[in-house]
């Protein structure tokens, strides 16, 4: 009884979703078959027409040669040859052109090699013979059995009467159906059609394969000429009949039962929580009054001022008093400490499952987190995934670095929430009391440090706040400055490293790597600022400067005869955000007036994951200009085949740290082995980063890896440098360039 009270509603909406979804498939197949007869009656009428029209030409070109012979006033034993050569030249399903006298002797038969013995003999084995004799006054072609002159039983004569005073008679074609038909379908036919062909006595010709729908959707058609008759049945294949359906109705099915099931369980459970709701809301209306509502509501208020209305955990005013309390009591002895906690990829949880679910996963995280909490301690949610530890009393360091530990470990193991298993990790920052000068306002902010220098060392994992923290945030502001100043005095330069084929040790091309020349004459690693260029945005006219000078630099080489050479640029992900980028592109490619072929564009995985669709705009662009587009580090990222399918890439860079362990490490040798062959069964071209040793050029070449670079060939040099490498080496590898 209480689930039909609960439920009434979850089984309506069942039966009616079921009802309209069967109502919606049936009608939806019925117009899927309706289509599909349609589409094969259009077949077989466009081959009947092909046919009949092959069939009209012959018949044609029969009485025109025919009335050409009556008027021609040269003798026809002079121009029989001629123009039977041009009949079966012109048509090629013209076996024989036959002369009969008036008495339907065969006089003239061309190919004159062909069945010379039947010269002489009468024309017969065919009904067409009385209809020849019954045509004085017909001036138009007969068609029938080609009788004794035919190969085969379906081959058949078209003879047209020529009245001449010297020499009538009979100018006629001995016609290959079979042939003509193959020619006729064979060429006309649709994919996923078959065809066959009969009269009276059986199959004359049969294109097919699969006659597993013959009985069922053949369409047939009639076709009569001159007295003649055959029919015509077409019929489909089962994979086309297939894609002559379409897939709608059946999709409409399980969409339609899959709406249901979930209409009808969301039914059923709000149908229950209302009813459950209405029965609890009856049992305790009676026990509240109006005095103890206002205390709950004046309490609630309370709570909320210093509470987190989710977790139920104290918030940032609440703990930045308490600290307060805390620093104003404590000393050396008695020590606190603070554990800023944040939880990495909760964004991911939220933006794919929703609100609700993030929700559910917040309060088990708190609920954990207080599991592993010291008793003299104050956990507070402080943000949206933010959570401040806060501990009175601590023994020594080494006791809060271990419940860091423990809290990484138990915040790493799975969350079961609703239907759902997931994982999270977290990040940490740690800061004590003394770090802060016992003051609350520094200690959170100093734990807030910590945690930032955790989350970039790679997330979940802590770190212990320390002044060089600040020291590493100062020199990076620094770097950050010098770095603007140099891209605005265009102390950036490129260096090139070769693209080398490892057969021949020919230079194929350079990929373009900026480096930065500082004021001193060092050069700081790119691995130093290259980060920083990303997190400012100066990344951007960094590659403007590095695309703009590398092509500049390819043109200056193909002047100098070197023209096979090509140049890679490395592609940033918020180029691609860029408004017209891929015109940009274009633009300085012609104003270097280099070819669009030997420019290679290199992204990075995480380019293709994003499948945004100016991303997806810029691709197709550049391929359709020309240009080649790499995917660089490949095997490193999230690595999807998916986007070898989908996106136009026509090469792929394995990924240094596969390379630097060959032949050796079994793994790596594995790993790379895949790569190699997915590329290779994709026709994607391959280049093999990092190679620094003949062992390595050896397996990679064994496995049909064609090209490479790293230090065995050349480092990163120069542009005069590898000028003056191509022009003394003619474009070869002689050792190892310093």
């Amino acid at each position: 009884m209480m689930f039909i009270q609960g439920s009434r509603q979850a089984v309506i909406a069942a039966v009616v979703g079921v009802a309209v979804t069967l109502t919606a498939f049936f009608y939806l197949r019925y117009t899927e078959n309706e289509n599909a007869h349609e589409a094969l009656e259009a077949e077989a009428y466009s081959l009947q027409r092909d046919i009949r029209q092959s069939l009209v030409s012959h018949l044609f070109v029969a009485e025109l040669l025919a009335r050409e012979w009556e008027r021609s006033e040269i003798s026809l034993s002079s121009r029989r040859d001629s123009d039977a050569d041009i009949v079966t030249l012109y048509y090629p399903n013209v076996q024989n052109v036959v002369w009969l006298d008036a008495t339907q002797k065969i006089q003239f038969l061309y190919p004159k090699n062909q069945k010379n013995e039947l010269l002489g003999t009468p024309f017969s084995d065919s009904p067409l013979g009385a209809q020849l004799g019954q045509s004085q006054n017909n001036r138009h072609a007969m068609m029938g059995p080609a009788g004794n002159l035919g190969r085969l039983s379906s081959d058949i004569a078209i003879f047209v009467r020529v009245q001449r005073s010297d020499t009538p008679g009979f100018i006629g074609f001995v016609i290959s159906l079979q042939s003509m038909f193959n020619n006729v379908i064979r060429t006309n036919i649709s994919e996923g059609f078959q065809v066959s062909i009969s009269n009276g006595t059986g199959v004359l010709y049969e294109f097919a394969g699969d006659p597993s729908l013959k009985d069922e959707w053949t369409h047939k058609r009639r076709l009569q000429l001159v007295g003649n008759s055959w029919e015509l049945a077409v019929w489909p294949t089962a994979e086309h009949m297939s894609d002559l359906r379409g897939s709608v109705s059946t999709a409409v099915l399980l969409a339609g039962l899959f709406i249901t099931a979930a209409l009808t369980f969301v039914l059923y459970i709000l149908g229950q929580s209302r009813f459950k709701a209405q029965q609890l809301a009856d049992a305790n209306i009676e026990l509240y009054s109006e005095i103890d509502e206002r205390e709950r509501v004046e309490k609630q208020m309370a709570y909320l001022a210093e509470h987190d209305a989710l977790t139920g955990l104290i918030n940032r005013n609440a703990l930045k008093r308490i600290l307060g309390e805390w620093l104003e009591k404590s000393d050396a002895k008695n020590n606190s400490a603070l554990l800023f906690i944040d939880l990495d990829r909760f964004k991911e949880v939220n933006d794919a499952l929703g609100h609700t679910v993030g929700d559910e996963l917040l309060r088990r995280v708190a609920r954990r987190i207080n599991k592993l909490a010291p008793n003299s301690s104050q956990l507070a949610r402080v943000g949206g995934d933010e959570f401040l530890l806060a501990i009175e009393c601590t023994e020594n360091r080494q006791q809060v670095v271990a419940l860091a530990e423990r809290l990484l470990q138990a915040l790493d193991a799975h969350f079961f929430v609703d239907v759902y298993e997931l994982f999270i990790s977290a990040s940490i920052g740690i800061t004590f009391a003394e770090d802060a000068d016992f003051n609350a306002e520094y200690f959170i902010r100093n734990a807030d440090t910590a945690l930032y220098q955790a989350k970039e060392q790679g997330r979940n994992t802590y770190k212990i706040y320390d002044k060089a923290i600040h020291k590493d945030l100062t020199k990076k502001l620094e770097l950050v400055k010098r770095l603007r100043h140099a891209v605005n005095k265009q102390q950036l330069t490129v260096y090139y490293q070769p693209k080398v084929e490892l057969s021949s040790r020919r230079i194929t091309g350079f990929e373009a790597l900026v480096r930065w020349v500082d004021e001193d004459g060092s050069i700081i690693p790119p691995d130093q600022f290259i980060p920083l260029a990303e997190d400012t945005g100066l990344i951007i006219p960094i590659s403007e400067y590095v695309m703009r000078e590398s092509f500049l630099q390819l043109k200056q080489w193909h002047e100098l005869g070197f023209t096979e050479l090509s140049i890679a640029i490395n592609i940033s992900g918020k180029q691609l955000h860029l408004p017209d980028f891929a015109d940009d592109v274009i633009e300085k490619v012609n104003e270097a007036k280099v070819p669009p072929s030997k420019v290679e564009l290199e992204l990075t995985e995480q380019v293709f994951i994003e499948n945004i669709q100016s991303h997806t705009r810029f691709m197709h662009s550049v391929r359709e200009y020309g240009m080649s587009l790499a995917i660089d580090d490949f095997g490193v990222g999230y690595s999807s085949l998916s986007y070898l399918k989908n996106f136009p890439v026509t090469s792929l860079k394995i990924d240094r740290s596969f390379v630097k362990d060959l032949p050796e490490n079994e793994d790596d040798a594995t790993i790379t082995q895949t790569i190699i062959s997915l590329a290779r069964n994709l026709n994607i071209q391959l280049v093999a980063e990092g190679i620094e040793t003949e062992e390595q050029v050896e397996f990679l070449l064994h496995r049909e890896c064609a090209t490479g670079q790293g230090f065995l060939f050349s480092k990163p040099v120069p542009a005069q440098q590898v000028t003056q490498l191509l022009q003394q080496y003619n474009g070869l590898i002689p050792i190892q360039i310093a």
